[in-house]
């Protein structure tokens, strides 16, 4: 048998988001009507926020967050460096829209982006820390800052709190009704906290807390370091963008999503690919190993995923026709992920683009912002 050697082709390097600009307008525009929410950017924390903001013996064992001559920014907990390795950080963080409201503005018009929900940059890798009472008086620093930040637009900036409850689940109603006293309205928890199984009973008081807001609970990837060595910086990166299969499972089959019908979630950056074909495996596991199974479900896990569940894409190409072949459209959000290096800073036109040309109007209007809208309570435009 003779083997077929694919064609070795010149590979074209993606410019970092600092020296992207928008791609020419070619004129065209989404169809009237249509709101575009990316549901996934991130911002700069505030310089010293914490060493500026915390009180009494809290201050002097501050996190510290500054930038160097270079424009590249650093943190550091306790002596030790919280920076990621590895990575030049001018690489995601170099943009200065990433700190420079005023220019974020402008290059969410660039884009042709109304509306961004806006994520830390560095705030929840403090979720390392072992204090995790203090960790939770961090947050609360760092929420009151993105309320502030955000509340000067606030149609345009939505700010996604920190909710740390997650190490006292009893105390989650009441700080997610201080949150909602902040103006904030999106919350976000750790995808793979460390010793905290979210399927633990004790979890239980966190989970229906949450579903009584009506917040929907986003997870998102991060930057978790599994492999060493050559090759281990895109092991990593790959490996860090497509992390949702077990932690959906573990919603689906430990009942979770069942008890709490009022419970969304969402998972960001890690596409819509792997959806389907995850539906389609935890539905023949718990066809085949139900006699097994605890708790038993009323529905097969891809029902919950379906009435409760989303996933946001930038550019995926095989989520979007899986999303139109599957019929899960009302599943699926966008995000362009400003100003990160995967993110889509200079295209999202032309990616918004192409989701009206494979789902239509319809369906392309809730993909691109008409759903996000719907579970945020998003505020009118020029509010």
């Amino acid at each position: 048998m003779t083997s077929v050697v694919p064609e070795k082709r010149d590979i074209d390097p993606v410019a970092w988001p600092m020296d992207r600009e928008t791609a020419e307008d070619d004129g065209w525009r989404p169809p009237t009507g249509t709101r575009v929410v990316s549901v996934d950017d991130h911002g700069m924390e505030e310089m010293h926020l914490w060493e500026n903001r915390l009180k009494g013996a809290d201050k002097l064992r501050a996190p510290k967050l500054w930038v160097d001559e270079d424009k590249r920014f650093h943190m550091e907990v306790e002596g030790a460096s919280y920076d990621v390795p590895g990575l030049d950080s001018l690489l995601g963080e170099g943009r200065q829209g990433m700190w420079d409201r005023d220019e974020r503005l402008k290059d969410m018009d660039s884009e042709g982006i109304d509306t961004s929900l806006f994520f830390h940059s560095r705030a929840m890798s403090l979720v390392r820390m072992e204090d995790k009472e203090f960790f939770a008086r961090c947050m609360t620093v760092y929420n009151e800052w993105l309320a502030e930040y955000c509340a000067v637009a606030p149609d345009r900036l939505v700010g996604v709190g920190i909710l740390p409850t997650l190490y006292q689940p009893e105390a989650t109603r009441d700080y997610l009704q201080m949150m909602q006293d902040l103006g904030i309205r999106a919350l976000e928890i750790p995808s793979a906290p460390k010793n905290v199984p979210y399927n633990s009973s004790k979890m239980e008081p966190m989970w229906e807390a949450i579903a009584e807001s009506g917040i929907p609970v986003m997870f998102h990837i991060g930057a978790y370091l599994e492999f060493r060595g050559e090759g281990a910086t895109g092991a990593n990166l790959t490996k860090n963008l497509g992390p949702y299969r077990p932690l959906w499972s573990l919603l689906a089959f430990s009942g979770i999503l069942e008890r709490n019908p009022d419970l969304n979630v969402v998972f960001l950056e890690g596409g819509f690919g792997w959806v389907p074909w995850t539906l389609q495996d935890a539905d023949w596991v718990y066809r085949t190993y139900e006699s097994q199974l605890k708790p038993k479900l009323a529905e097969l896990p891809s029902y919950y995923f379906k009435r409760q569940c989303y996933a946001a894409m930038m550019s995926d190409d095989v989520g979007l026709k899986l999303a139109r072949d599957y019929d899960m459209a009302d599943n699926l959000l966008w995000s362009c992920d400003y100003p990160h290096a995967e993110g889509i800073f200079g295209s999202s036109r032309s990616e918004i683009r192409k989701i009206f040309n494979v789902l239509g109007d319809e369906d392309g209007k809730k993909v691109v912002g008409g759903t996000a809208e719907r579970l945020w309570n998003l505020p009118p435009l020029g509010s």
